[in-house]
Formats: C-alpha cells, sequence, structure tokens
C-alpha cells in the first residue's frame, strides 16, 4: 500500500520557495563521483577486487531514505558578543529575512548536562507543517553520511499524525564562533525526514546452540564465497520515495 506524505506551507511568501524533495534526488556529487572499485590491484579479505562505499547498498540506502527538507534563503551566520547575528547579504536578502527569520536560538540552559552543552544551540524555524497517516511518526536526522555539512540538527522523533503544528529544529555549527560565519546556501539539505511506523516490540535474546551456529557458519561461508553484490541480489528490497 502506497503511504502518502503531505508537506503544507504555513506561511505566505512573495515568491515560491523550495519544497522538500525526495532524498534520492540529491544524491551529493562526492558519491555520484565516486568510483565503486578501489583499484584493479587492491582485493579484500577474501582475495575478491575492493569495493567502495559506493557499492554499499546499506550506505546508499541510508543517504537516499525518506525526504529531505531544504533552506529556502541563504543563510549567513555569525556570533557578535556572544549573540547569534544573521548577516543580511543584499538589501532584497534582508526584506526576505525580516519577512520570515528562519533562525532563532535555544537557551543553553536547556542543555545543561549533555555532550553538547558547550554549543551555542540554533533552531531552524520551519514554514512547512508534515502530516502522515494514521499510525505513523516521522524521525528527523541530520542528512545521513554527509559529515562535510556545516550544521549538525539534533534528531527528534515526531508523532505528525497527531501532531498538527510545524516541527522547528535544533541544530549546532560547530565552526561558528565570534567574527566566525558559517554560510548554508538556499537548498542546502537540512534535515532528513524518515517516516515510521508505529509497532509494538519485544526484544527476544537467542544464544545459538551447536546446530544453529553450523546452519549460520554455512550461510557466511556461502555469502563470502560469493561476496559480490550477495545483499543487493539476494537480500535488498527496493524502496520507493516520490
Amino acid at each position: 500500500m502506497t503511504q502518502k506524505i503531505r508537506f503544507e506551507l504555513t506561511q505566505k511568501f512573495e515568491q515560491p520557495i523550495i519544497p522538500p524533495v525526495a532524498t534520492k534526488r540529491l544524491t551529493p556529487a562526492w558519491l555520484k563521483k565516486m568510483n565503486t572499485g578501489v583499484s584493479k590491484h587492491k582485493l579484500d579479505e577474501w582475495g575478491n577486487p575492493m569495493q567502495t562505499v559506493k557499492k554499499c547498498v546499506p550506505f546508499v540506502d541510508a543517504i537516499t531514505a525518506g525526504y529531505t527538507l531544504l533552506t529556502h534563503i541563504d543563510l549567513n551566520l555569525t556570533l557578535v558578543n556572544d549573540e547569534l547575528r544573521v548577516v543580511f547579504l543584499d538589501d532584497e536578502h534582508e526584506k526576505k529575512l525580516k519577512e520570515f527569520n528562519p533562525v532563532e536560538t535555544h537557551p543553553r540552559l536547556q542543555v545543561e548536562g549533555t555532550p553538547f552543552e558547550d554549543f551555542r544551540i540554533l533552531k531552524y524555524i520551519t514554514p512547512w507543517k508534515i502530516k502522515v497517516p494514521d499510525g505513523w511518526s516521522l524521525l528527523f536526522l541530520p542528512p545521513m553520511n554527509q559529515f562535510e555539512l556545516s550544521y549538525i540538527p539534533l534528531c527528534g522523533l515526531v508523532d505528525s499524525d497527531t501532531y498538527d503544528g510545524v516541527v522547528n529544529f535544533p541544530f549546532i555549527c560547530p565552526n561558528i564562533g565570534e567574527g566566525i560565519h558559517v554560510m548554508i546556501p538556499a537548498g542546502s539539505p537540512f534535515i532528513q525526514i524518515i517516516p515510521v511506523k508505529r509497532d509494538e516490540w519485544k526484544e527476544e535474546i537467542v544464544v545459538y546452540n551447536e546446530e544453529q551456529y553450523t546452519q549460520h557458519k554455512k550461510y557466511r561461508d556461502h555469502m563470502h564465497a560469493n561476496k559480490k553484490d550477495y545483499y543487493r541480489k539476494n537480500s535488498w528490497q527496493k524502496k520507493k520515495y516520490t
């Protein structure tokens, strides 16, 4: 059954803004350019030609999963006297930011005792309300496997089938500082959105007996003997986000 995720624009803008998109449309340039093989002369531990992370299906599935919210305006952020300053680039930019400023701050007291308490906690104010069918939640994550980005949103899980407001996103810019600017261009992938079905789960711990261990070893030996694209050919299920 095909599910539907709906993005509703809750603010008025003079010009159309960049909408969220299926993440697969945002495959980063470095992944597109990467070769699938390391070198003809480099072999892995099983004697097969070594492959790059581009051939790792779970890695690519993560980096292309779900939907992504994009920044709708250039953001030039810095600190002045330890306070956030959103710097105007020109008169038109100033006009748009005064129309709708998407960045605020969280009080540091809210994160005392956390590993990130020394960072300035910023907040991205989104104009989008997101709705999903009954029984579904949304997992909000930093764009997965994209460590080159200058900002790190904090993760959150929201029951977006029952919550009727917009979700705003706390984030940090590790390199921001007094007089140090962080530029986030319009159209930057800001937060990755993964629909999650709410089911009840119960943990079960299993210790293999000798027969189960033997069967598992046979499976691993077969997998290693047919290492190339084993997961893709035998286990992978295509994901569809449009």
